[in-house]
């Protein structure tokens, strides 16, 4: 299967302010000394080393998680990151109306379906778009979003088949050549995560979800859920510090993260859902103290840490 990411942001869209673009332009230029800028070839080797903060930006859309097999799209959550997918999806079968897109919903927080209202395919007739939930009333909690007092288009509208599939508790399903499970995580109101497999392989998303009590008691349901999975999405929009500070909010941090990858034997851990008041140098921050926390405490283990941005592609 294929992944790649739409949105990576959480709690509202976070564009990057004006200022933090032309300080990236003057700090990339104060340090290109000695670089020809005659020759383009040495200014893109040049802007390719720099850092990753100064160089580009994670992103400022809200969750959304393509995931594609050979005959079948999975999209996990509808945040602002939904909307210029549904643009790259119109230049294939959804474009000529022949198009079904599975789309899984964590939770209906504003930021997990804000861009549906955006989602062109869901406009275009003779196009499926079947939305899963394990929540009570979620098609309720869409048309809701699309009621006059919040936005001028109703769910009814749209010109696509759009259906809604009510998950039930413990049940598995498939969706195309996917098998795909889901689990209750805690947070405000209820989210669920999601394990999707193909051929042994399974790629598991579990934003939304505050691990307060770590005891491996409680631990073990997490850990069995998302044990020997390729890559694990986890919630990690807060740093250590402010994750303390904001006990009950319902997220976690990057470090959380390192120990339950650990324990659960994962091989790619991709930190998601970042805060929206964290610019790039702050997400760089928080990344190099993960990688070193993780390399004190590794042992023999082998985990790569990813910092989830848009248009990252990975092949699980």
């Amino acid at each position: 299967m294929k992944v790649k990411f739409w949105g990576v942001r959480g709690s509202l869209p976070a564009p990057i302010p004006p200022i933090e673009i032309e300080n990236k332009i003057v700090q990339a230029l104060g340090g290109a000394s000695g670089v020809d800028l005659d020759d383009i070839e040495a200014i893109e080797n040049y802007v390719r080393a720099l850092p990753f903060y100064q160089r580009t930006t994670t992103g400022g859309n809200t969750s959304c998680v393509e995931v594609c097999g050979d005959n079948t799209k999975i999209i996990l959550d509808a945040g602002s990151g939904i909307r210029q997918l549904g643009i790259e999806l119109m230049q294939g079968p959804c474009g000529q109306g022949k198009g079904t897109v599975h789309l899984l919903i964590s939770h209906t927080h504003w930021d997990h379906i804000m861009g549906f209202p955006f989602f062109t395919p869901a406009y275009a007739a003779g196009n499926q778009v079947l939305i899963y939930g394990r929540h009570s009333r979620i098609k309720e909690r869409f048309q809701d979003q699309h009621h006059p007092d919040h936005f001028p288009v109703s769910l009814e509208a749209m010109s696509a088949d759009v259906q809604f599939v009510q998950l039930q508790e413990d049940t598995e399903m498939t969706i195309g050549e996917f098998t795909v499970n889901s689990m209750p995580l805690r947070h405000p109101g209820g989210s669920f995560s999601y394990r999707i497999e193909k051929n042994g392989r399974a790629f598991v998303y579990a934003t939304d979800a505050e691990y307060k009590d770590l005891s491996p008691r409680v631990m073990a349901e997490y850990i069995s859920f998302y044990a020997n999975s390729e890559a694990l999405v986890f919630d990690a929009q807060f740093s250590l510090e402010d994750a303390m500070e904001k006990e009950g909010w319902g997220h976690s941090s990057s470090m959380v993260g390192v120990d339950i990858a650990i324990k659960a034997d994962i091989k790619r851990l991709i930190l998601f859902h970042h805060e929206p008041s964290y610019n790039d140098e702050k997400l760089q921050e928080i990344y190099d103290k993960t990688i070193r926390y993780y390399e004190m405490i590794k042992g023999n283990r082998n985990l790569e840490i990813i910092m989830a941005r848009e248009g990252l592609e990975m092949e699980i």
